[in-house]
């Protein structure tokens, strides 16, 4: 997780967003979708290989029975239950896991949540020795991720307006980023230990190409990212290759 709250990509509009004092208030739900290449082989008779490549579903559903295979709450795959990101949300305990390197807040957390009966379960933690946490999501200055690594890439590509006048705001960055989603809630940090996805049973990797938007008026402001690409993963300890899109969308009133 980053120390930065604003999904604005670049640190002097960033200020900007901050000096308006706007912040989104309502989390939103994350959606995930694609493929993942799996390779089968056999030995059909004496002396004959075969290898083949089948086409697995990637959906937010399978998403979350990794989770609840993970965690043993059978309640995620309950039809109610979503994937819940915050990005503005302060996140103490990651904070407490930078306070060796770094002084600043850190913000953003994911959820699982039932509308029905309203149970959720955060995905990371702090539990007094140990940090750990089930998801992260990377991108240079974003919301939610353990970036300190340029092999996401650093760059990044802003249009927008700020309206001082008006107290408005409208903003899209184009970055790299990556999502990772696994079961084994002590390896977490992708981007700074690359090949700890082996280290789980089922993983997630989608790391690509996104778009960041933040716009806000004096009343309602929208949070949005879209990231499309592809990785690496394990489904029931096999390798698995992704091709994948993650998004998520949220809308809540302006709070000063």
């Amino acid at each position: 997780m980053k120390p930065n709250k604003t999904l604005i990509c670049v640190m002097t509009l960033g200020t900007m967003i901050f000096a308006a004092g706007k912040a989104s208030a309502i989390p939103g739900v994350v959606n995930v979708s694609g493929i993942a290449l799996k390779e089968t082989d056999s030995n059909p008779s004496p002396g004959v290989f075969v290898r083949k490549t089948s086409k697995v579903a990637l959906n937010t559903k399978g998403v979350l029975r990794l989770l609840s295979n993970a965690t043993g709450l059978g309640w995620f795959t309950d039809k109610h239950s979503q994937l819940v990101y915050d990005p503005d949300a302060y996140n103490a305990e990651a904070t407490t896991n930078y306070n060796n390197a770094l002084t600043m807040p850190v913000f953003g957390i994911f959820y699982v949540t039932n509308t029905s009966t309203h149970d959720f379960f955060r995905l990371d933690g702090f539990d007094g020795a140990n940090y750990w946490s089930y998801i992260e999501f990377d991108a240079w200055h974003g919301e939610l991720g353990f970036w300190s690594d340029p092999n996401l890439g650093e760059n990044t590509a802003t249009n927008g307006t700020q309206n001082i006048n008006t107290d408005k705001f409208s903003f899209n960055t184009t970055q790299h980023g990556l999502l990772y989603i696994h079961d084994n809630q002590l390896y977490y940090n992708i981007t700074d230990f690359p090949g700890i996805n082996f280290y789980n049973d089922n993983a997630i990797i989608i790391r690509g190409l996104g778009t960041f938007s933040d716009s806000s008026t004096p009343t309602i402001e929208k949070e949005s990212f879209s990231l499309s690409g592809s990785g690496d993963g394990m489904f029931s300890g096999d390798d698995v290759v992704i091709q994948g899109k993650v998004t998520f969308k949220a809308k809540g009133p302006s709070v000063e």
